[in-house]
C-alpha cells in the first residue's frame, strides 16, 4: 500500500485523515439510520442497524478510492513499480471491503425480513 493511504480511501495528508472524506462516510451511514428509524425500525433491530448502517457507508465511501486508483493504473507510466503498487492498493482496499460485505450478510438480511414483513400488514 502506498504511503498516505489507508484501505477506506481516506487520503491522508501530513500524516493526518482526511476528514472530508471520513464525514462523508459517517454522514451517509447516519442517513441509512435516520431513514430506518423514521419509518418506525424498532428498537430490538438497532444492533443490526448499527452494523448495517457502518458497513453501507463504508462501502459507499470507497467507490472515490477505487475511482482514484483505478485511473491511476489506467494512467500509470511504463513503470511496473507504480503498477504494482496501485495494484496493492487495490487489494487492500478489496480485502477491507471482504470484511464489510461478510459483515453486513446477517443484518441485512434481518433488516430486509422486518421490512418485508412490514408490507404485508
Amino acid at each position: 500500500m502506498q504511503p498516505g493511504r489507508n484501505p477506506q480511501g481516506h487520503v491522508m495528508e501530513n500524516g493526518k485523515p482526511d476528514l472530508v472524506q471520513a464525514r462523508k462516510t459517517a454522514l451517509m451511514a447516519h442517513a441509512v439510520v435516520i431513514r430506518l428509524k423514521e419509518m418506525g425500525l424498532p428498537a430490538e433491530l438497532d444492533d443490526a442497524l448499527a452494523i448495517v448502517c457502518t458497513d453501507l457507508g463504508d462501502i459507499w465511501g470507497s467507490k472515490e478510492f477505487f475511482d482514484a486508483r483505478i485511473q491511476a493504473l489506467v494512467e500509470s507510466p511504463n513503470d511496473w513499480a507504480a503498477v504494482g503498487d496501485c495494484l496493492v492498493d487495490l487489494k487492500v482496499a478489496i480485502e477491507h471491503l471482504a470484511v464489510h460485505v461478510d459483515s453486513i450478510k446477517e443484518p441485512i438480511e434481518r433488516l430486509a425480513h422486518f421490512a418485508y414483513e412490514k408490507t404485508v400488514e
